[in-house]
């Protein structure tokens, strides 16, 4: 791993444009020094946007002491402000007793918070414990105070509540009466109730990612994953990290060893006992929930089921009553089918879908009733991410290769079909953030010889402000290699992307050693026309 990511910052160094180089050598001291190396990134904006679609929220460098941690940027002319009052947040913190003066003004100094779904309340995980604040008022609240560890925290989407797992079983906090409520109570070390082992979160809902439970729209119950580890064999590892060896044992299942088995439940957030769905047409062996969610009104569970070799997928709509189950449909492959995403919904109860059934990552909408109505976008290439689906205007943003393989492009389609248009145009990678209002998006752009800029369109592409041009001045004092991307056919006459970087006053006449680099795939891609910069390494 550690060979693949020096050849990998290595090619990249390489790739800076040669209009820029100098006579300075490139040295691993540039690149890994601790004091000396030079920061080939550049300035990347940490921006997300707030709900009222006009402004958003940027988090600076904890070094720069008189600016803001937090600052409310208006998007269009840059006006930013302080988000939060920190003093009055520090205080109130310091108000609750039983947490020092320093940690106050650790919570109240923060670069990033999460919040409830009005922006008026964030909630913090700090030192195994989690606190609450109101936004701009005295209000902070210690959710919970002991030695054990609280995971997973969530705010209901009313922002009444707060959801969280500790020692393997959901709890609930009332914000109101300032009371916890424990909702599942045969949580242990081998039963997960409303989170992740490790084999699901790694090969299932994507690393890091262990929540497993799932609020209900109108914040009146919750759906969750219950994991029983007792089958999966157990694993020995030896921790190499600290002086002191230890060894470590988890449950583990290589190729072939049973998995843990899985049930799905809804219990309600006010307690009680939970309704188990109904999913008896599935061996317990064989039977992964690769995804939950719910209909927007609240009165049934959407989860996606597929056997253990992923050869096909089931879209299933379960009761949150009774937990009876049916079928809208069923993906098939003879190869495998790829876990995509829940269904965007429509406010009529349609939804648009995400599917490789042609071979090509496609966006398909359905109707209320679970059949198919038109299939929205097709061809050899494939969507890279949903980015949003904005109703009133009828529009489906998306980002895709269907421009170049080898450089994500925003686009959308009409929901009624037509409408198909690219509104980034510039050469190279867009990677774009729309607000909630779809008026405007962040483009994060970038080629091969330029590092990443931040800009701000307009919902068709046109330019309303560069918020981060992101010149580093010191690409100018370094002589480096040449970029080229051709294509290598391959023996059935597929088309493969490549590249080739030469090294500095390359001669023709020469011969050099070659490092040759294979890593790859559809999603995984080693040729982008795109900045490498050290953080993607």
């Amino acid at each position: 791993m550690k060979r693949s990511i020096l050849f990998a910052l290595l090619l990249f160094v390489l790739s800076l444009p040669t209009a820029l180089a100098q006579q300075k050598q490139l040295t691993i001291d540039d690149l890994y020094d601790p004091v000396k190396k030079v920061n080939f990134t550049g300035t990347v904006p940490n921006i997300r946007w707030l709900k009222d679609g006009k402004h958003y929220l940027l988090a600076n460098d904890p070094a720069k002491k008189t600016v803001p941690r937090l600052q409310k940027v208006n998007a269009v002319t840059g006006e930013a402000s302080s988000f939060l009052d920190t003093a009055k947040m520090e205080a109130a913190f310091n108000a609750l007793g039983g947490i020092t003066a320093a940690d106050a003004k650790q919570l109240a100094s923060r670069g990033s918070y999460d919040f409830n779904k009005n922006e008026t309340a964030v909630l913090i995980n700090f030192a195994n414990d989690l606190f609450y604040y109101q936004l701009g008022s005295n209000k902070a609240l210690r959710v919970t105070n002991g030695a054990e560890e609280e995971v997973g925290e969530t705010f209901s989407p009313d922002g009444s509540m707060i959801g969280f797992v500790r020692g393997g079983n959901m709890y609930v906090f009332d914000i109101g009466t300032e009371r916890e409520r424990q909702l599942t109570t045969d949580g242990s070390a081998k039963i997960l109730n409303g989170r992740l082992d490790w084999v699901y979160q790694e090969e299932l809902y994507g690393r890091g990612n262990f929540e497993a439970y799932w609020w209900s729209p109108d914040s009146t119950m919750l759906a969750y994953l219950r994991l029983d580890e007792n089958p999966v064999h157990e694993f020995t590892v030896v921790d190499h990290i600290p002086y002191r060896q230890t060894v470590e044992v988890t449950p583990y299942p290589k190729a072939g060893d049973p998995n843990p088995t899985v049930q799905l439940g809804v219990v309600n957030a006010a307690g009680g006992p939970t309704r188990w769905v109904d999913t008896f047409k599935y061996h317990p062996s064989d039977f992964l929930i690769v995804r939950v969610s719910w209909t927007p009104d609240s009165k049934k569970v959407v989860y996606q089921a597929q056997n253990r070799e992923q050869t096909y997928l089931d879209l299933n709509f379960a009761d949150a009553k009774d937990g009876k189950s049916t079928t809208a449909f069923r993906e098939t492959t003879k190869a495998w089918v790829e876990v995509l995403d829940n269904p965007h919904w429509l406010k009529d109860g349609s939804f648009v879908w995400e599917s490789e059934r042609t071979g090509f990552h496609h966006l398909y909408l359905y109707g209320a009733d679970g059949k198919l109505v038109r299939q929205l976008t097709d061809g050899k290439w494939d969507l890279r991410g949903f980015e949003g689906l904005d109703e009133d205007k009828g529009f489906v943003y998306f980002s895709a290769i269907e421009h170049s393989a080898i450089a994500p492009h925003a686009y959308r389609v009409k929901l009624d079909g037509p409408g198909f248009t690219r509104p980034t145009t510039a050469p190279g990678s867009h990677s774009i953030d729309f607000n909630p209002t779809f008026t405007a998006y962040v483009d994060r752009w970038s080629d091969v010889n330029t590092p990443t800029q931040t800009r701000l369109h307009d919902a068709d592409g046109k330019l309303i402000r560069v918020i981060e041009e992101n010149k580093i001045e010191a690409l100018n004092q370094y002589k480096l290699g040449k970029v080229e991307f051709m294509q290598v056919k391959t023996r059935d006459g597929f088309m493969m992307e490549a590249m080739m970087i030469k090294p500095p006053d390359f001669d023709p006449r020469k011969k050099y050693p070659v490092m040759s680099f294979t890593y790859g795939g559809p999603q995984a891609p080693s040729v982008r026309n795109a900045w490498g910069g050290v953080a993607n390494m």
